[in-house]
């Protein structure tokens, strides 16, 4: 048994009554599975049930698209385990999401590219993250200097060089913790209570590692 077909079996028994369960992808062909795979399942649900408790597990960060038929949810759990749930019918319910979401996802998504040897996609995500970072320093020279127009630098140009050194590092899924951990600091320039919180990552990474 694998940390996939276990969740698999959780989502079997926790879904409402008369829902279906229906994976696809590697979790349907267990020899494939190794510790960068993620979990594959369509849904149709009969009542809305809270992921966490669908999935045993705490939400970390989660991409969610909606159609008038349909929720798509990709979900990283603080524990590394990832879920990708289609779901017709009722919702998987979600928590309010954290600030740096969009951040967390894109660096976990980024370690599992890296861990796979996509380093192409996984540079990408990366050059995205390290982007972001940056728009928030902008945001706060901004904000100090009480202008968008600026003939000269500032003491947060420093920044840059960081993003640069950070970008110089070897490709694989610790470059994606450093971008995140950059963005972390780079987002209290703009927010001094933002609290960083990258245990699901490191536990991302760690799954892959351990195959």
């Amino acid at each position: 048994m694998t940390w996939q077909t276990d969740l698999l079996e959780r989502i079997r028994t926790q879904v409402p009554g008369g829902s279906t369960v229906e994976p696809y992808g590697s979790v349907t062909e267990p020899g494939t599975l190794d510790g960068w795979s993620d979990v594959d399942v369509a849904l149709t649900l009969t009542a809305d049930i809270d992921a966490e408790r669908l999935l045993d597990g705490m939400p970390w960060a989660w991409q969610e698209h909606d159609t008038e038929t349909s929720q798509t949810v990709r979900l990283v759990l603080v524990d590394g385990r990832r879920v990708d749930l289609t779901v017709q019918g009722e919702r998987v319910l979600l928590p309010t999401p954290p600030a740096d979401n969009s951040v967390r996802f894109d660096a976990a998504l980024a370690a599992v590219r890296f861990g796979r040897g996509n380093d192409l996609i996984g540079m990408h995500l990366v050059l995205g993250i390290v982007r972001t970072a940056l728009v928030d320093v902008m945001v706060a020279i901004d904000r100090a200097t009480g202008t968008d127009h600026h003939r000269s630098g500032s003491p947060l140009d420093a920044r840059a060089s960081e993003a640069q050194a950070l970008l110089a590092e070897s490709l694989g899924p610790d470059l994606a913790l450093g971008a995140a951990e950059f963005a972390g600091r780079c987002r209290t320039e703009i927010d001094p209570d933002h609290r960083a919180d990258w245990a699901g990552l490191r536990a991302v990474i760690a799954l892959g590692a351990g195959g």
